[in-house]
């Protein structure tokens, strides 16, 4: 360009074209200066999958418990933070690909990488660590610098149990994800690809209650005519404590550092519903819930037969608890991301005995009511 303006005679032309020159040659150095990210989002295909290789998988509800419009930039938030969890800049998407893998969802997001991330770079490597916001009702941009534990405390930071356990476009679960990069190459005028995908973590857990019938023991009829949960918070927060996850996945994250106030006195139905192999399932969505530290307020379920009549007042009670006989003992919290099935059967001597499972761990306890 500057060999075609040598050639250019008139001053008046000359300082046009050297002008547009310069706009040109800026333009150039703004598109080699750029960065493009590509990051991968991951999602279960269902809330059971880690429970699914060991028995049949029912699971209803299971497209919009992992369902995040991406389409809509206000639903979701994609932030940089530093490796000391402080606020950077807000990552906005120019590209969104979904695709399904065997166990998982993964969506594919693609950027330009803020310049307040470039300019962090030393010799040409960046390290810093990516959260991502979901399906939240309420977002607030951080001021730059804000610490990561002071966005997941905030109160716009916390969601209210579901009025209805039905979830839709309008009615979905709050995610949270986060991971760390290091030694990340900076590639001017090119795309950085970041392998290690960043799993997202939903803000409630699930509990479902399932009715085994056995044919030979002629229940083929007999059906729950209410399942209720005892024990509810009826907030909680988006985000785990601290901004990360946990190792073992049962660090509570409650709002004021406990259960609420006459929690145990909370009560609240769950929605019948089939699963996929036509068992009947009744399910709720509920915030985490301390269940151990104090035993009087451990939260219990009871649940009632259609066969019962007005004047039988005994229901039957399942407890969050590997041995139904110790439950001060062996009672576990109600925590985030975990789908607790209680799988209710009658044996053949008319009792019901119900298996607890846990989304990560197997509680083999056969018990009778």
């Amino acid at each position: 360009m500057k060999r075609w303006f040598l050639y250019i005679g008139a001053c008046l032309l000359a300082f046009v074209c050297f002008a547009c020159t310069d706009e040109m040659e800026a333009d150039g150095n703004s598109k080699e200066r750029s960065v493009k990210l590509q990051l991968q989002l991951s999602l279960p295909m269902d809330a059971s999958a880690r429970t699914t290789r060991m028995m049949s998988g029912f699971e209803a509800g299971s497209k919009y418990e992992n369902y995040i419009n991406f389409n809509d930039v206000n639903s979701y938030r994609i932030y940089f933070f530093d490796t000391n969890n402080k606020y950077i800049a807000r990552f906005i998407p120019s590209k969104t690909v979904m695709a399904e893998a065997t166990e998982y969802t993964l969506y594919s997001v693609e950027g330009e990488v803020p310049e307040d991330v470039l300019r962090r770079a030393s010799n040409n490597t960046m390290d810093f660590k990516i959260v991502v916001l979901a399906n939240w009702k309420k977002y607030e941009e951080p001021e730059a610098g804000s610490a990561l534990g002071t966005i997941c405390n905030a109160d716009w930071a916390q969601f209210e149990i579901l009025k209805s356990f039905e979830l839709g476009e309008e009615n979905l679960i709050p995610f949270y994800g986060v991971n760390e990069y290091e030694d990340v190459p900076v590639q001017y005028g090119g795309t950085i690809t970041l392998e290690e995908s960043i799993p997202l973590l939903r803000a409630m857990a699930k509990v479902e209650v399932v009715l085994n019938k056995e044919d030979e023991l002629n229940t083929e009829e007999m059906s729950f005519s209410n399942v209720t949960l005892h024990g509810y918070n009826s907030k909680g927060y988006c985000a785990p404590t601290g901004g990360t996850y946990p190792q073992n996945g049962h660090i509570l994250h409650l709002i004021g550092g406990q259960n609420e106030e006459g929690s145990i006195n909370k009560t609240i139905r769950f929605l019948p519903t089939q699963s996929d192999n036509k068992k009947e399932t009744w399910i709720a969505y509920i915030p985490e819930y301390d269940n151990t530290s104090n035993g009087d307020n451990a939260a219990y379920i009871e649940l009632r037969f259609d066969i019962q009549t007005e004047t039988d007042k005994k229901d039957f009670v399942i407890h969050f608890a590997d041995d139904q006989t110790d439950i001060k003992k062996t009672s576990f919290d109600i925590t985030r991301n975990h789908l607790y099935r209680f799988n209710v059967t009658i044996d053949p001597k008319g009792n019901l005995a119900v298996e607890v499972k846990d989304w990560e761990n197997v509680f083999n306890n056969d018990f009778y009511f």
